[in-house]
């Protein structure tokens, strides 16, 4: 056979099974003669719903055997719809109805369209049009920006205006869809998880943007969605695959089974519900002959009235002309994909060997093709077919040795190079995970010989990352095996995953034929109650966790996809010949040995031999609820946290600190001793610190003490010793230079992030919040808004142009060139905002980032002969808040950046971070210069291995992000009636009343860490000198010169 001609054959892949996944895809194999009055009937039910003016119309049914088209044409249908309207295909699970619609709205809404834009990004211009938005509003609204809650709620006031009731019946529904188009990935989560039905993730976060904290029932969360998408078009809902849920129904010739009808009666009654819930929805149900008999036969009249009469029924290929349609129409795209020029469309298929098609339905007709077109493969002889129903083959020509052999050698090198770490790290493991697995299980199928079909790899944030099906043959029921490596080790994110999972591979004891596999490529916890919980609930339902997964299975799952897409003639015999993908640990726990049949249910995963050794280790992930007993090391580093009132030692893993720390102390509590003791014990683990020091008491943490003081604990004076031989202690003064001065850039590297959506937004919201102060445009006024605005724009501009510094930005906003912005008097406003941002860096140079720029590693990284540095960065040269909080900002951003690229690794804790008086820089109600830095930095860091603690004398003072983000909680002496309410009100939500915290002890702390009860502990005395009172700003200045 020529090479070209193979090549030309091998293209011909054949997916005759569409799956609800294909019905996104324009299909290239579309007919319009088949199935043409199916299309009809669909879209007039449409076209009923697209006239209503809020009721849904009859539903309609669609009946045709397997391979008939009943997908093929939900497909088409979607073509037509997704201009006027919305699309939703539903897979049902009779277990739980409502939920399984819910999630078939978000998936949906997150689907791109032809024109490349998400269903969601459509309904969002339609909606800005129905509410007669301004142009400002619609931009903020359509394109991905970062969000504000008073652009939110002006949004929800006038979507009430425009539709009173349904307006405010789904408000909360409203907000959380509109944040979900947002460019803040945060913003995202909280919006996703509300229309999910998930818990909040942090207590509060659902209400700073108004939406309802408790969970929904899912009808509610449907109607309300429906509702709002109703306003701007109609919808077409698609139930396909319902035909295991009326299998039980014809167990055996006997009687039918009562739980059988019951299950047939919770579909029907579910589908009332959903015609009487949704607005201006037309639902179709397609489905097979004898699934529609038993529905007629079994099922309440009442449910069939809303159904139109008679139902729509797929039929057979109707003729030779339609049938030759059908495979030139398929083969086409990929005979030019492999740029050949068959004789005739449909080569090697004889045009009169389609007088037989009208025996046929759509898929038979393609598998009879595809077994002629692999015949020819596997004998290396190339026949045209002449008829259908032809039954000879050459024999299967075994591939020669040598061919065997290049293909083995090509296989071992890409094996021994495999590069695997993208698939099990968090930012990369749905792009990564679902290409090699999706390749491999597309290997594992030609291994088998089977008519296995492969899910096509999802996009996005997927359920799952690969799924393997394997069609009826004589049965009503489909087997699936569905896959998804979690790579995180946040607890919410995980369990809401493992969810997911269960939910979208229908997993039902009663259906054993469903299976799903999580992989855990991450040290996410299964150890705490919600986990347990969780897990629990996914083993219960059928689901199966594979704990440990072979680097060597990945680098195999690899190597095979990248030998699969370079499209070697021989790769398919070689592949039943070799078997590799049936032969690695995974797929042989999951379906046996490479020769045993994969019917019944799966087996339970038994742990890898103790001979196969990882080659790595799994990368470093975000530790949140990671068990101490999940370290590889025995001895997990550990710091103390204080002694009980029993004498009992409290220690903490220094892994902990990743989750963060907050201090609630007043004056005389003895909360700056506590944490110089925090630091101390980092910096004994080689732990370096950033410490800032607004009150001129930390700058001592070199000091030793002259005596040793009462409060140290047996070992202290050892331990105080090797502190000061170990650990450097340099005092920065910004501002300063006869001390040790030290600046940052004013503006984050936008250029550099232009190319990463989520993160460009993080950084130009940080920048926006860092110039608005300084522009004096940071008031909740109309002007302020356009200014911020205006700012957004400019720096937008700024970043596409190559970026620079704060000086090259200001030559920018002074001469705006036309186009970057449609505001109205844009160019005499940037001119007043870039000569008050100029007065700002006449008046503090700090903020124009005058003077030499500092890497934050020189804060982090210690002198040879030094395990740890503390760099303290006193305030004393930055008087006011304004001040301080704009270098802060800076500090932040920089650190910011550079932890990103400078992860801890392997390591417990790469770096801590102290904020003393955190309430004057991050506050509660008010945006500072440092604000959204601080956010940015209190969710992300603990991902790159950065602890931060924060310490404040007023509870309710400091952001309420910054609280809920912080796993371990200090509560010492506070005497202000006010702030003792406070600190008891957020002592409560942790499960504890600390009814005595304004008789506490200085050194005497409530102590709350993950998992842990509250308990009342001391906190050791600091291992460096502590004096009653702290150092003059002059001692400070003089300390940094000297480098003391």
């Amino acid at each position: 056979m020529d090479e070209g001609v193979r090549r030309a054959l091998q293209q011909l892949r054949f997916d005759w099974a569409a799956s609800t996944e294909d019905v996104w895809q324009p299909s290239d194999a579309h007919v319009p003669e088949l199935n043409e009055h199916a299309l009809r009937a669909i879209m007039a039910a449409f076209d009923d719903a697209d006239a209503s003016s809020g009721s849904s119309p009859l539903s309609v049914a669609v009946v045709g055997e397997h391979g008939s088209g009943k997908t093929h044409v939900l497909g088409a249908a979607y073509q037509n719809v997704c201009r006027r309207g919305y699309f939703f295909p539903v897979i049902l699970h009779i277990s739980d109805f409502w939920s399984g619609i819910a999630k078939t709205y978000l998936e949906g809404l997150r689907q791109p369209g032809p024109d490349g834009r998400s269903q969601l990004t459509r309904w969002l211009n339609r909606l800005t049009k129905r509410l007669e938005l301004s142009q400002e509003q619609e931009e903020r609204l359509t394109n991905r920006h970062t969000l504000a809650k008073p652009l939110l709620d002006e949004i929800i006031e006038r979507l009430e205006l425009v539709a009173p009731r349904w307006g405010q019946e789904s408000r909360h529904a409203a907000r959380a869809l509109i944040l979900l188009g947002a460019g803040d990935a945060e913003a995202r989560d909280i919006a996703d998880s509300y229309l999910t039905g998930d818990e909040e993730s942090v207590p509060g976060e659902r209400i700073q943007w108004g939406i309802l904290p408790t969970v929904r029932p899912a009808k509610q969360r449907v109607q309300a969605i429906s509702r709002l998408l109703a306003l701007t078009g109609p919808t077409l809902l698609t139930i396909d695959q319902i035909d295991e849920l009326t299998a039980r129904s014809a167990r055996g010739t006997g009687d039918v089974e009562p739980e059988a009808i019951q299950v047939l009666d919770q579909f029907m009654v579910g589908l009332m519900d959903l015609r009487d819930t949704t607005a201006r929805t037309a639902t179709v149900v397609a489905c097979q002959p004898h699934s529609w008999e038993r529905i007629r036969r079994f099922a309440i009249g009442s449910a069939l009235d809303r159904f139109e009469q008679p139902e729509v029924r797929l039929d057979r290929i109707p003729s030779p002309e339609v049938g030759r349609a059908l495979i030139a129409a398929w083969f086409a795209p990929r005979y030019e994909k492999a740029g050949f020029h068959p004789p005739y469309p449909t080569w090697p298929v004889l045009p009169d060997a389609f007088d037989e098609v009208v025996r046929v339905n759509a898929r038979q007709l393609l598998q009879t093709v595809r077994r002629h077109v692999q015949s020819c493969l596997d004998s290396g002889q190339l026949r045209e077919m002449t008829a259908l129903s032809e039954d000879r083959a050459p024999a299967s020509t075994v591939p020669a040795m040598s061919t065997l052999s290049a293909l083995d050698e090509k296989y071992a090198t890409l094996v021994a190079t495999a590069d695997i770490r993208d698939a099990v790290q968090p930012e990369t493991e749905n792009s990564r995970m679902a290409e090699i697995l999706e390749g491999t299980l597309n290997c594992y199928a030609i291994e088998q010989a089977r008519p296995f079909e492969v899910a096509p790899r999802p996009g996005g944030n997927p359920w799952f990352h690969a799924q393997l099906r394997l069609p009826p043959d004589g049965s009503d029921v489909e087997q699936s095996w569905s896959f998804r490596a979690i790579a995180t080790s946040s607890p919410p994110a995980s369990q809401r995953v493992l969810k997911r999972l269960q939910d979208s591979a229908g997993l039902d004891p009663e259906f054993p034929h469903r299976r799903a596999y999580v992989l855990r490529t991450g040290n996410w916890p299964t150890n705490t109650p919600k986990a347990g919980q969780r897990l629990a609930a996914f083993r219960k339902a059928g689901g199966v966790v594979i704990d440990r997964v072979s680097p060597e299975d990945l680098k195999v799952f690899a190597a095979l996809t990248q030998l699969r897409n370079a499209m070697d003639p021989e790769f398919d015999r070689w592949l039943r010949a070799r078997r590799p993908a049936g032969k690695t640990t995974l797929f042989r726990t999951v379906f046996g040995n490479p020769s045993s049949p994969v019917d019944g249910p799966a087996p339970e995963p038994e742990p890898p031999p103790d001979a196969v050794q990882p080659l790595f280790g799994w990368p470093p992930v975000d530790p949140d609820s990671e068990p101490l007993d999940d370290l590889e090391t025995d001895e997990p580093p550990t710091l103390p946290l204080g002694t009980t009132e029993h004498g009992t030692e409290v220690h903490g893993s220094l892994l902990s600190l990743r989750k963060h720390t907050a201090v609630f102390a007043g004056s005389g509590s003895g909360k700056t001793v506590l944490l110089r003791r925090l630091i101390e014990e980092c910096a004994l683990q080689g732990v370096s610190s950033i410490v800032l020091d607004p009150n001129n008491d930390l700058a001592r943490l070199g000091d030793p003490w002259p005596a040793p003081p009462p409060g140290w604990r047996p070992g202290d004076e050892t331990r105080a010793e090797r502190y000061l031989r170990d650990t450097e202690v340099v005092v920065w003064t910004p501002r300063i230079e006869g001390g040790r001065p030290l600046s940052f850039r004013p503006l984050p590297d936008l250029a550099a992030l232009v190319d990463d959506p989520d993160e460009f937004g993080q950084a130009l919201e940080t920048a926006v919040a860092a110039l608005a102060p300084r522009a004096r445009v940071d008031s909740a006024t109309a002007k302020a808004d356009r200014a911020q605005a205006l700012l957004r724009e400019v720096l937008t501009e700024f970043a596409h142009r190559g970026g620079g510094d704060l000086e090259a930005f200001l030559d920018l906003l002074a001469d705006l060139p036309e186009g970057i912005t449609s505001f109205s008097r844009a160019g005499t406003v940037a001119t007043e905002l870039a000569e008050t941002l100029r007065a700002a860096v006449i008046n503090d140079p700090l903020f124009g980032g005058r003077g030499t720029m500092f890497d934050p590693a020189t804060l982090l990284t210690p002198t040879a002969g030094k395990r740890a540095r503390v760099s303290v960065i006193s305030l004393v040269g930055l008087p006011g808040e304004h001040q301080r909080q704009g270098f802060v900002n800076q500090l932040q951003m920089a650190l910011f950046a550079w932890i990103k690229n400078n992860p801890a690794g392997d390591r417990p804790l790469g770096g801590l971070f102290v904020m003393d008086e955190a309430q004057t820089l991050a506050p509660s109600g008010a945006m500072t210069a440092c604000t959204a830095s601080t956010l940015a930095l209190v969710s992300q860091a603990r991902k790159y291995g950065l602890g931060l603690v924060f310490a404040t004398q007023a509870p309710k003072g400091i952001h309420n992000r910054i609280v809920g983000n912080t796993a371990t909680q200090y509560f010492g002496f506070i005497n202000s009636p006010v702030q003792v309410a406070a600190a008891k009100e957020m002592a409560a939500r942790r499960g504890s009343s600390v009814m005595d915290i304004s008789r506490l002890n200085a050194g005497e702390f409530y102590l709350v860490t993950e998992g842990e009860p509250f308990r009342r502990v001391s906190s050791p005395m600091s291992l460096s000198h502590h004096p009653s009172s702290a150092l003059t700003p002059e001692e400070v200045v003089t300390r940094a010169r000297l480098g003391r």
